[in-house]
């Protein structure tokens, strides 16, 4: 009779263990880094020792981001980091909490364009945008064409080739503390400003959605969560987020 009982209380531990959430992400550098199919990065670091905090077993894995959002879409206890929101995605995703905010901007090869003010005037250029929801529909309201970058990460040798006039892109310390390393590319007009989330099955347990949201109050950019910027030389970056993102329950 003894062994019965050892045998239920094993299965009650089992039965109450958190499942292993996998983690997918596309490359997002500096913040996300693809390595293999590993990843790094501050928001995968700040991530990671989130879940730790809440006793969330994780596992990263680098994913393309349509890959991602699909596999996100029908595996249980999966989610995407770093995804931006989609109203049509929203119909099969769980937009659980935001994790940082993103500014999409204008750029292009230095002294080729001035400042410029308002969309209307993107009409006059040949343009390359990344693949971004909210930037197609932005672009697409205005009737603004342009031509989706396969990459984001080739958006800067695309335009210092002369593929098209105007890139518009996230914005990365990178192109505003030394301008793409010497490319002498500048930002010419801020187009808008979004958030990056972090997207979940729809089926995903009530525990933990209660701990991840529990987790995300302030995204990746949390009170404790400096020294893992400072690890990779972004304290800029948490610092100025710090002081101006408000980010709404």
């Amino acid at each position: 009779m003894k062994g019965w009982w050892v045998l239920l209380a094993l299965w009650c531990q089992l039965a109450s263990a958190q499942p292993v959430l996998n983690i997918y992400a596309d490359a997002y550098p500096p913040f996300i880094q693809v390595n293999g199919e590993g990843l790094s990065g501050p928001y995968v670091d700040v991530f990671a020792r989130l879940a730790k905090q809440q006793g969330l077993e994780i596992h990263f894995q680098a994913k393309p981001m349509r890959r991602l959002l699909k596999i996100v879409t029908t595996e249980p206890n999966s989610c995407g980091l770093g995804v931006h929101f989609s109203a049509e995605n929203a119909e099969t995703l769980r937009y659980v909490a935001r994790i940082a905010p993103i500014t999409l901007a204008v750029y292009a090869r230095q002294g080729t364009v001035k400042p410029l003010s308002n969309i209307e005037v993107l009409r006059n250029y040949r343009i390359g945008a990344i693949d971004v929801a909210e930037l197609r529909e932005l672009l697409d309201n205005a009737a603004i064409r342009y031509e989706l970058l396969p990459k984001a990460s080739q958006g800067i040798a695309m335009l210092q080739a002369g593929r098209f006039d105007l890139l518009i892109s996230d914005v990365l310390p990178e192109l505003i503390t030394t301008p793409a390393r010497g490319s002498k590319i500048q930002r010419v007009m801020v187009l808008a400003r979004v958030e990056r989330w972090l997207a979940c099955n729809p089926q995903l347990p009530s525990g933990l959605l209660k701990g991840l949201r529990t987790s995300l109050t302030l995204g990746v950019f949390g009170d404790t969560m400096a020294d893992i910027w400072q690890h990779y030389d972004l304290s800029s970056v948490y610092d100025g987020v710090r002081r101006e993102w408000i980010v709404i329950p």
